[in-house]
């Protein structure tokens, strides 16, 4: 096997080891009990979450911060590609397939990282929602 593919199969099995949920983990608003909410009750209240969230959606906001992420992924492979080429020409490897593997692996690792572990909406998509919500009579205790 070559490096390159043994690092491509490597990331590979990282990224499968990564659950699909782990994309979609956000935070949700947490709704004081309020006296509207407690007319509502707990059924409703969700719903109205959704339908405020679908609108901050609808209005243009996004509910994730992907270009911070891409772009933090595209700083790390640019950064490791410079460092695996370096590496090589050290040790007597191939400069550039060592920078490939380096960048290829480090910037995909890195994207997938940034997706797994981010659960904040960004303030722009979060307020719209609180707003919504708030006009509905909701109160945002806060975000979990």
């Amino acid at each position: 096997m070559t490096p390159i593919t043994l690092t491509f199969a490597s990331l590979l099995a990282l990224l499968s080891s990564v659950p699909v949920s782990a994309f979609e983990s956000m935070k949700r608003p947490i709704l004081y009990p309020n006296a509207h909410y407690e007319i509502m009750g707990k059924a409703a209240a969700r719903e109205d979450v959704e339908k405020c969230w679908v609108l901050a959606r609808e209005t243009g906001a996004s509910e994730n911060s992907d270009d911070q992420v891409s772009q933090d992924a595209a700083n790390d492979a640019a950064a490791l590609a410079v460092a695996g080429a370096a590496a090589a020409a050290v040790l007597g490897g191939d400069p550039h397939r060592a920078a490939v593997a380096g960048a290829a692996g480090g910037g995909a690792a890195s994207f997938a990282a940034g997706m797994a572990f981010q659960s904040n909406p960004p303030p722009v998509f979060s307020g719209i929602v609180e707003r919504c919500l708030f006009e509905k009579g909701y109160e945002v205790a806060g975000w979990e």
